[in-house]
């Protein structure tokens, strides 16, 4: 992810390319506890996700927010966007990623 981010620093961001780097990166981070590492991404993944009509890209931000306050300890703001994300996802008719989404707010302590 930060080889990543490095590229599209020295390039140029591509904002289909980010709309998927973004979110993935502050699961990452989120992942390794990292809620410094993940909320910038999830900052991104936001800002990319205005760029698109899309209920699915939304849910993307939705879903690395909500990565990125489970890694800085707010598990109720994770499970609103853990939450969030579902009901996007299912907007968008990708079941995978609502269940995927459910199963995180499920999942978070509190």
């Amino acid at each position: 992810m930060r080889a990543a981010a490095a590229a599209a620093a020295r390039y140029g961001d591509c904002p289909t390319c980010s709309a998927l780097i973004n979110p993935s990166a502050a699961e990452a981070f989120a992942l390794l506890g990292d809620g410094p590492g993940a909320r910038p991404y999830a900052e991104a993944a936001a800002r990319v996700a205005e760029l698109f009509a899309s209920s699915a890209w939304r849910a993307m931000a939705e879903s690395a927010a909500g990565s990125a306050a489970l890694a800085e300890g707010d598990q109720e703001a994770a499970r609103g966007h853990f939450h969030a994300a579902r009901v996007l996802y299912e907007r968008a008719g990708q079941p995978y990623w609502a269940d995927r989404a459910a199963r995180l707010a499920s999942a978070t302590p509190g």
